[in-house]
Formats: structure tokens, C-alpha cells, sequence
């Protein structure tokens, strides 16, 4: 009888320390600062490097979207008095954009995805940056252009926002090698 006692505690001690165990896994998950992806797109070319980006990270991913929304009129950058060249003639512009439903605080990386207009980002994440509280964050911003370097937007954002900390950027297309080695830094 006394083996069985015995046994039965050995068990139930057991069983208690392993509901311990995984009570206090699912605590420090539930507690642990995750990523995020947040982009800006227009034709989607940003969408889908958000998208590669988030298949290597597991981050979670949102769009920001301008209240108004461009057209390919707003784009056409030969036209000095198209929406995106006033924009980048006046770096004081500010578009309005949609209200993003989410938990900012609960993050610790966010990885920034646009397009490259004018060599620099779109006055759309200077609004973003500008309503968003996102200082203590770490920074990593990624571009889509076939053409234009990540390194001019690199210095556009750090200049415009020296309280945040910005890592290097990345262009894409990348392929996954590029892409292992960025998220690696």
C-alpha cells in the first residue's frame, strides 16, 4: 500500500510540474515581444515582398492605406503638379491614412515596406511615422523598386527620424539568401 501512495504522489507531483511547465511556456509566449511587417503598396509590389518577408520572419503583417487613394494620375512623377511630386517637392505633406487596428506596444521589430518614389519613401509613411507611437522599436525598412536604391531612403528615414533605430535597408526583389543575411543582422 505504501508503494502505491507513494507512486500516486510521484505521479501527481509529476503531473503538477508539468501543468507548471506548460503554464509557464504559454505565460512567456503570451509575454514575448513578436514582429511586424507594415506596408504601404500601390500596385502591390510592396504586398508581395511583405508578403515573402512575412513567410521567413512569421511576422504579422499590416497594409497602410491613404484615406484618399492614388491614382495613376497622383503617380505620374513628370508631371510636377501630379499628388506624389508635390508631395516630394513639399517633405512637410502629410496624407492622411487610414486608422490601423493594432497593438503597436506589443511589438518590438517592425519591418517598413514601400515603394520607391523619387528615390526616397512615399510622404504615406512619413504620416504613419509621424502618428504612430514607435520609439524603443527596432526599425528595418524595405523598398520595392527595380532601379532605385534602398541607400537614399535609408538616409531620407534616419535623418527625418533620428529618435527611432533604423537598421539598413533591403530593396527588393531579393532573393532568399539576401533576405536570411538582412534579418540576420
Amino acid at each position: 500500500m505504501k508503494i502505491f501512495i507513494k507512486s500516486l504522489l510521484v505521479i501527481c507531483a509529476i503531473l503538477t510540474g508539468m501543468s507548471l511547465s506548460a503554464a509557464e511556456s504559454n505565460v512567456n509566449n503570451e509575454n514575448k515581444m513578436k514582429s511586424l511587417i507594415v506596408y504601404f503598396t500601390h500596385s502591390n509590389n510592396t504586398g508581395l515582398a511583405a508578403k515573402k518577408l512575412a513567410e521567413f520572419t512569421g511576422a504579422d503583417i499590416v497594409r497602410i492605406e491613404p484615406e484618399e487613394p492614388y491614382t495613376t494620375e497622383d503617380l505620374d512623377w513628370t508631371n510636377e503638379q501630379s499628388r506624389c511630386t508635390q508631395e516630394h517637392l513639399d517633405q512637410t505633406r502629410r496624407p492622411a491614412i487610414k486608422p490601423l487596428d493594432i497593438d503597436f506596444s506589443q511589438y518590438e521589430t517592425v519591418f517598413i515596406g514601400f515603394p520607391i518614389w523619387w528615390h526616397e519613401e512615399p510622404a504615406v509613411i512619413r504620416t504613419f511615422l509621424d502618428t504612430v507611437g514607435l520609439k524603443g522599436k527596432q526599425f528595418y525598412p524595405f523598398c520595392t523598386s527595380y532601379e532605385s536604391p534602398m541607400s537614399e531612403a535609408d538616409t531620407t528615414l534616419q535623418k527625418g527620424y533620428p529618435e527611432l533605430n533604423w537598421h539598413t535597408g533591403l530593396r527588393f526583389p531579393a532573393n532568399t539568401q539576401q533576405i536570411n543575411e538582412w534579418i540576420k543582422k
